[in-house]
């Protein structure tokens, strides 16, 4: 489920960033071929106006007389298509001395007309043409005529009144970009769409191999914890049976008796006979559960180093006690415990507060 939802966020972050890119790309790359084609088109007019009109030029030098040379401009451009771009010629009062439809010769602009917008300026097409300067610009009609812009580029023709005009349809040309416009929409789809399913393919595939090395990693470190799991098993394992030898070989080394003297006779004591070993000054006297009281030679710590530590505990300085005697506990003063046992000692054996937790756990086994 994150899986695939990681997938769906990615999907989506990667076309948005792509679309957003290509979008903006579109709009700079398509303005960009519009003024390209509009700038194009104001400077071709300009030069076949100029052209044509040093032609024109030209041929009035020669000697041509001017009826002749209106005549060859109309036969050149007669019936030529006027809905993209075509010329024609004027007079300086406005009046159609050339056009590719025969039936407009003769005709006169009118006021009122068009206007032709060239910079910030903006002036009746009429006056232009009685200027008699070189122009471009936007020539607009009124609303009435129901007819598109143009775009106009006028030469005056020296030596005469004439007036060329290179017209260029407004309408064909917003068509020809509205083209323009469907071939950069349909190759941003198409690029955007290849782009985003080449890197869509191109993360899922380095993800897919990153995937597959941390599954990997992952199958390894649970491999390495499982034996690491089976080797402390068997160290805790190792562990409970060397405390259970040890503690066996404890319980084999412990005596079981100890020899002494009473009087000139050698006594031999079973361990479970006595109750409790007391310093008494330098001697260890030991005390029988019937008791019988004896010395040994051996000291406290000696002693307790060979005494069974299951049943034998060191209680303090001067006693270490048999399981078997202690008869009752009592807590003593702050902390302490005293141990009464049978028989009873003549002294009182306590045991200090630093030894009541060792000595509730020695009970608790």
């Amino acid at each position: 489920m994150l899986k695939g939802r990681l997938h769906i966020l990615l999907f989506a972050a990667v076309s948005l960033t792509v679309m957003l890119i290509s979008y903006f790309s579109f709009r700079y790359l398509y303005n960009s071929a519009a003024e390209k084609l509009w700038a194009s088109k104001m400077e071709s007019g300009a030069r076949e106006s100029r052209e044509i009109g040093r032609l024109l030029e030209q041929q009035l030098q020669s000697g041509l007389p001017q009826e002749k040379v209106v005549h060859n401009l109309q036969q050149s451009i007669e019936n030529t298509d006027t809905q993209g771009e075509f010329i024609c010629m004027y007079d300086k009062n406005g009046i159609e001395l050339c056009h590719p439809n025969p039936a407009l010769i003769g005709q006169k602009i009118a006021d009122g007309n068009s206007t032709l917008q060239s910079g910030n300026n903006a002036i009746p097409f009429n006056e232009a043409i009685a200027q008699q300067k070189s122009l471009g610009g936007t020539r607009s009609f009124p609303k009435a005529k129901n007819r598109s812009s143009e775009i106009v580029n006028i030469y005056p023709v020296k030596g005469s009144n004439w007036i060329v005009a290179a017209h260029a349809n407004i309408e064909v040309l917003q068509t020809e970009l509205s083209g323009l416009y469907t071939q950069f929409i349909t190759c941003f789809l198409i690029t955007a769409l290849i782009i985003i399913i080449s890197c869509l393919l191109l993360i899922r595939q380095i993800y897919g191999r990153y995937e597959k090395a941390v599954l990997l990693e992952i199958s390894t470190l649970n491999e390495k914890v499982n034996t690491l799991g089976r080797l402390n098993e068997q160290l805790a394992k190792l562990q409970q049976e060397n405390a259970a030898i040890s503690l066996n070989q404890d319980k084999e080394t412990a005596r079981k008796r100890i020899i002494t003297y009473l009087k000139d006779e050698l006594i031999h004591l079973d361990i479970t006979e006595i109750a409790f070993f007391f310093l008494d000054g330098t001697a260890v006297n030991i005390i029988t559960h019937n008791g019988k009281k004896y010395s040994t030679a051996l000291s406290l710590e000696e002693l307790m180093k060979q005494l069974d530590g299951e049943f034998f505990y060191r209680a303090n300085r001067q006693f270490i006690i048999s399981l078997n005697c202690i008869k009752t506990i009592y807590i003593y003063g702050k902390n302490q415990l005293k141990i009464v046992v049978s028989p009873e000692p003549d002294e009182v054996i306590l045991i200090s507060k630093n030894k009541v937790s060792e000595f509730k756990k020695w009970l608790d086994r």
